[in-house]
């Protein structure tokens, strides 16, 4: 994401310099976004558990990526030609954000990772359970049909 963000500071920070090496450079770096949906994918899959939830929060982030494609050809407006500078600027505004909210999410999944360690080390005390005992209970839960909520041993991704 961050190669993203910088290509997108050049083109508009060079947007009228006339330095077409470094303007080229600028959107050859913004081509690493494909590399965040690709992550983006893993990082679905590897935080949610349970059939119905991985395949709506797949559904969900597909439909979010169409959209999101839609409504972006329309910040670059004709009356902007050629250098669509607001529509440089929204796209940067918005990769801000996602850097933003990409690191709220792995501080709101740490969190819940601290909140699950917790209630399992009340299971080992309650049940006196050993670090085996413990082991074997995640794998016998592994295989459930459990949402990463439900399932008291499910560890989310920072």
């Amino acid at each position: 994401m961050i190669p993203t963000i910088v290509g997108t500071i050049m083109l508009v920070a060079l947007n009228d310099s006339g330095k077409k090496g470094a303007l080229l450079f600028a959107t050859w770096i913004i081509g690493f976004y494909g590399c965040s949906l690709a992550l983006l994918y893993a990082y679905n899959a590897s935080n949610t558990a349970g059939h119905t939830k991985k395949a709506t929060i797949n559904a969900l982030t597909l439909s979010a990526f169409s959209l999101g494609n839609v409504i972006g050809t329309e910040t670059f407006l004709p009356k902007d030609a050629p250098d669509y500078l607001p529509g440089k600027i929204s796209i940067l505004a918005l990769l801000a954000s996602q850097f933003f909210f990409s690191f709220l999410i792995r501080w709101i999944n740490m969190r819940l990772n601290a909140k699950k360690r917790a209630y399992i080390e009340v299971l080992k005390q309650r049940n006196g359970w050993t670090d085996e005992d413990v082991k074997r209970e995640r794998e016998k839960h592994a295989f459930l049909d459990l949402t990463d909520k439900q399932n008291p041993y499910f560890v989310y991704t920072g």
